[in-house]
């Protein structure tokens, strides 16, 4: 256990009768990124929390670069951005930074420095002297990132890092991550997105209803649960509730999501022109048909038989 950053064991928490983490135990190795995905309420944030030192747990046991979260010593070591922006309103993001660098007894200057090439190198020197209070949801979540990788922390968590991000940012801040794990930094994320999962983890744990179900590589993961191959079937926008009811009465792993429908399959090469003459009988208008690898998502669905998003 001396190397790992974080040693998780038995975590359990309950709001009265409302369990919210049921006996989850994992850990961390060094300059790992370790990804939990799972719904929302799934327990992300309230785990986070604990491992954070800002929750203590109902019962179990947490250790976190040698010490207890509770620890100031340990908590100095830790980099904290929690899914909704920690930013005061009445200071700019500036101030915000250095506000945040006392408190926690960083180096001022140090972290100002660091906070301001981030701004460069994101191209978002602007926000820099802007009112928290006067930020988008994109920009605020933006400046919460800036802040969190500007404390040179041992240990970054990091809860829905890039939710409300355009697709460009949220490359340029995943980059940065992997940057940071170039510098022995220690990740720990929980996404939604399944690609960010795939992309970035060394593993992944898949969390649903308060109890971890599943960690490993993604590509284990995918090896373990998911089917060989997912078809994609794109009917117009009006029958898509339709397509996928018709087809999850052939087969049981069927979902729709963003005008599509996936379909699990063992045996795309019989299945597929199956599907096409289902749905033609039936008189679905299809656009398209394609055969894809399976994803993280097409684990989750298996494990639990609901999508991410539900």
């Amino acid at each position: 256990m001396g190397q790992e950053v974080v040693a998780a064991q038995g975590i359990s928490k309950s709001y009265n009768s409302v369990v919210a983490l049921d006996a989850v135990s994992f850990t961390v190795r060094p300059s790992e990124v370790y990804v939990f995905i799972g719904p929302n309420g799934a327990g992300k944030s309230t785990l986070f929390n604990i491992i954070a030192g800002v929750m203590k747990p109902t019962s179990g046991s947490i250790r976190v670069l040698g010490g207890s979260p509770f620890d100031p010593s340990t908590r100095l070591k830790i980099s904290y951005l929690p899914a909704t922006p920690p930013l005061y309103p009445w200071l700019t993001v500036m101030e915000n930074v250095d506000f945040y660098a006392s408190l926690y007894g960083f180096n001022r200057n140090t972290v100002r420095q660091e906070a301001k090439w981030l701004f460069e190198k994101l191209g978002v020197q602007e926000l820099a002297t802007k009112l928290s209070s006067k930020l988008s949801t994109g920009q605020m979540k933006l400046a919460s990132i800036i802040l969190s990788l500007a404390i040179e922390a041992e240990l970054l968590i990091l809860d829905e890092p890039t939710t409300a991000l355009d697709p460009a940012m949220r490359r340029s801040v995943l980059e940065l991550l992997r940057k940071k794990v170039s510098n022995r930094v220690t990740i720990l994320m929980a996404t939604h997105l399944v690609d960010e999962a795939e992309g970035l983890a060394n593993r992944v744990a898949i969390i649903d209803k308060g109890k971890l179900i599943a960690e490993g590589s993604a590509e284990e993961l995918k090896k373990l649960y998911a089917p060989p191959a997912v078809l994609v079937i794109k009917p117009v926008p009006e029958q898509v509730e339709n397509a996928s009811a018709v087809l999850k009465s052939r087969w049981g792993n069927v979902y729709s999501c963003n005008g599509e429908v996936r379909v699990h399959t063992d045996d795309p090469d019989e299945d597929l022109p199956k599907t096409i003459l289902i749905l033609g009988e039936k008189g679905v208008r299809v656009l398209s048909v394609s055969v894809v690898k399976p994803t993280l998502e097409d684990v989750f669905l298996k494990l639990t038989g609901r999508r991410l998003e539900e």
